[in-house]
């Protein structure tokens, strides 16, 4: 290792993409886990070529249910290296192996794993090889994906392993499309294989052949698990899940007990506040504002780059659904930002109804937001009392504006 920059105490795992050492980093103190592959050992697989992908993949991501990594290099003329967190912990297929996966944790786990990979999607990164052993799990009960060697950046086209014709992935975990070497990839692959691992650690089994629904083996377990595991495991992906945050709600609805109140009249739904299509790319912002819009009765979309705003808008427009009101996040940095977004929108629907957010309050857009087409500047970080009177003040706007 780089003199004076790491010791190694220990070999703790080891595996087709190279050797896993536990070390410290002794600038910090603090612990590592270091992993070596001999370059001459892969040379018939290109594993030199995915583990610098795997290096610069989790370089770009920084979120708690993905590790985290440090540094990479070369170790003389035979070794490639990088340090990565140390998980204090183990993986998925060791607590399976050990009978110790309950659908109970199983449950508690899953939107943990989705919000990981729903945020590397975000990113353009695609990770192409979920299963159990490669999601850690630390003594804290805190999920940690790791092992981005067969990872995609989809922003930067196919990977070298897609273009050597390889077939990518664990078989038992692999999407129906990772088979046929001339289909492309994408983020539907992984939702499939979480498929896969989520029937594996509900009900200790792979879902092969004619697969029996994972309540019929767990006798007990919520019947709506049933429907999020099919729509998952859809041979065709325009049918599975088209996002992995979309896939997270529908689990953590799932926890919620169904409460039965036989003997009260049944209550009409309340009424929507309205439609709002929802504009950001940090995920603890977008959540918040999320759950408090629908505190508030306001049914919401999200969306994580300006593109798929488009898309949702201008779907919902043919399908006659409008969206009452728009709310797109001023910077960001790997996708189409909200002031270009607005200029797209406003070709499609020059009526659109739009409130700009941001934390950069001296930005020209926010100062004066209505000479960019806007209703309203929503500055962060947020109030919900704030949030509401800017989201009502505009639909009020819209609503003079009809009349």
């Amino acid at each position: 290792m780089p003199f004076g920059r790491y010791s190694v105490q220990a070999q703790v795992g080891i595996g087709g993409m190279g050797t896993v050492y536990r070390g410290t980093q002794l600038s910090l103190g603090r612990p590592v886990a270091i992993k070596v592959l001999r370059v001459s050992d892969g040379y018939d697989f290109a594993f030199e070529d995915r583990f610098r992908r795997e290096a610069r993949a989790m370089a770009t991501l920084n979120h708690p249910n993905i590790v985290a990594i440090y540094d990479y290099g070369h170790l003389g003329a035979d070794f490639l290296f990088f340090v990565m967190e140390f998980v204090d912990g183990t993986d998925l297929g060791e607590i399976m192996r050990l009978n110790r996966m309950t659908p109970e944790l199983a449950l508690q786990l899953l939107p943990q794993i989705c919000s990981g990979l729903e945020y590397a999607h975000l990113k353009g990164i695609v990770h192409r090889d979920i299963k159990p052993a490669n999601i850690m799990l630390t003594r804290q009960g805190e999920v940690k994906i790791t092992d981005f060697g067969l990872a995609k950046d989809v922003a930067h086209g196919a990977s070298v392993a897609t273009e050597t014709h390889m077939v990518m992935g664990t078989p038992e975990y692999a999407a129906p499309e990772q088979f046929n070497a001339h289909r492309d990839v994408d983020h539907r692959a992984d939702i499939y294989a979480l498929g896969v691992l989520m029937y594996q650690m509900l009900t200790g089994a792979l879902p092969r052949g004619s697969w029996q629904a994972p309540s019929v083996l767990r006798p007990g377990l919520d019947a709506r698990i049933d429907g999020i595991v099919i729509r998952a495991l859809m041979h065709d992906r325009q049918h599975r899940y088209q996002s992995l945050g979309d896939m997270r709600r529908a689990i953590e609805a799932a926890l919620v007990p169904v409460v039965q109140t036989p003997s009260r009249p049944l209550q009409m739904p309340k009424a929507s506040a309205g439609r709002i299509l929802l504009l950001e790319d940090d995920l603890m912002v977008r959540d918040l504002l999320r759950r408090a819009l629908e505190k508030a009765s306001f049914e919401v979309v999200e969306t994580g780059d300006g593109r798929d705003t488009l898309r949702l808008y201008q779907e919902a427009m043919v399908q006659g659904r409008p969206y009452d009101l728009a709310i797109l996040d001023l910077t960001i940095p790997d996708g189409m930002c909200g002031r270009e977004t607005m200029l797209h929108l406003r070709r499609l629907d020059p009526q659109i109804l739009a409130i700009v957010s941001s934390g950069y309050r001296d930005d020209p857009v926010m100062q004066d937001s209505a000479a960019y087409g806007f209703a309203g500047a929503l500055p962060k970080p947020y109030q919900v009392e704030g949030l509401l009177q800017i989201v009502n003040g505009a639909l009020a706007v819209g609503r003079r504006r009809a009349v």
